[in-house]
């Protein structure tokens, strides 16, 4: 576990269909940003002890849970399964849950699973297509997010001086860029010429704007006809 005992994301999954879909999840992330060494995925990250409680701390420990449907992944469940286990108990604890939809599913029925995680079917999920497959890892990974860097105490006075220096140079305004972003917000410049959205602070894009950074919704960035960043949703 990170030194912090936090995760970024715990990937949630049934083995029998999933572990496959998990693993891709997981290196599609990692082209994204995300630390490896802060997602946990049990095949990789659990070690000797109590299987369960290790699950369940690390659900607790865990910043968002992505969730992997697959095709008849709710059928012949066993009464026990600690799959099911664990969505419960993210959904006890409030956590940001972002299913993800493999294999042509569009929606989950609430009656069609068990009951006592049927608030899953009502979650804001992404479905992942094939043909588009960088493109819904990139919405995924907008949902999702990071563990905010502690600034020190003198942050506060470094941070005014480089909004001020790139006032007055006309570089890169540095003001909400500085907050962590929460699930489904990006990064935009303030400009009507502006054209792309992004999911890191750290752009080479952003850093040479000469506009005020701001946050929005990823759908309202989508209605304003920007695109995702070449830079930020690379491979």
């Amino acid at each position: 576990m990170p030194k912090d005992n936090t995760y970024d994301v715990f990937i949630s999954y049934r083995r029998q269909g999933g572990a496959v879909k998990a693993e891709l999840t997981k290196d599609e992330l990692v082209k994204r940003g995300f630390r490896e060494s802060r997602m946990f995925l049990d095949t990789r990250s659990l070690t000797s002890g109590n299987y369960l409680k290790t699950i369940l701390d690390a659900i607790a420990s865990s910043h968002n849970i992505v969730v992997i449907v697959t095709k008849d992944c709710f059928k012949n469940l066993p009464t026990d399964s600690t799959w099911v286990r664990e969505i419960e108990y993210a959904i006890e604890l409030h956590k940001n849950i972002v299913p993800i939809y493999f294999d042509g599913i569009t929606g989950l029925k609430a009656d069609e699973i068990p009951s006592c995680i049927q608030r899953l079917a009502f979650e804001n999920a992404v479905q992942y297509v094939h043909q588009y497959a960088d493109a819904s890892f990139d919405r995924l990974a907008s949902r999702l997010s990071k563990v905010p860097i502690a600034l020190p105490k003198w942050s506060k006075w470094l941070i005014g001086a480089v909004a001020a220096s790139g006032l007055a140079a006309g570089g890169y305004t540095a003001v909400d860029s500085f907050v962590a972003l929460k699930p489904g917000e990006v990064y935009v410049v303030n400009s009507e010429t502006s054209k792309s959205y992004h999911n890191s602070r750290d752009c080479a894009t952003l850093k040479n704007a000469r506009h005020r950074i701001k946050k929005i919704s990823e759908e309202e960035a989508i209605r304003e006809g920007k695109k995702p960043c070449k830079r930020c949703y690379r491979d």
